[in-house]
């Protein structure tokens, strides 16, 4: 899995590109550390490059959002292949996790208290 970050205001979009499974949860574990680390209120995770995720990454993307809930911040998904919002939406995650397909609606649809 390859994984880059862009900061945008408070938010912090990271793009990944190939599988989002149990073998490669450390990395991906690490980055959004480094984010949360880095003062992120806003996490998007462009799912435009993963092909694949499996139970193991539903699971870390569920305490993933409510990890963020509980500091009054939000993770949303952007651009998930149709497989993948497929899987979101049978595990029920699109309830907790929004999935927008434009990286200015996952911007915009940020909706987080003000910092204070």
């Amino acid at each position: 899995m390859q994984i880059t970050e862009r900061r945008i205001g408070q938010s912090i979009i990271l793009d990944l590109t190939g599988e989002l499974s149990y073998a490669n949860r450390t990395t991906f574990k690490a980055a959004v550390e480094r984010s949360k680390q880095g003062g992120c209120r806003h996490l998007i995770l462009n799912m435009q490059g993963v092909r694949f995720l499996d139970s193991s990454a539903l699971g870390t993307l569920a305490l993933l959002a409510k990890s963020f809930l509980a500091t009054q911040g939000m993770v949303s998904l952007l651009n998930p292949q149709s497989y993948v919002k497929e899987i979101v939406t049978l595990a029920n995650l699109h309830q907790i996790l929004p999935v927008y397909t434009s990286e200015q609606d996952a911007l915009a649809g940020s909706r987080l208290p003000a910092a204070g």
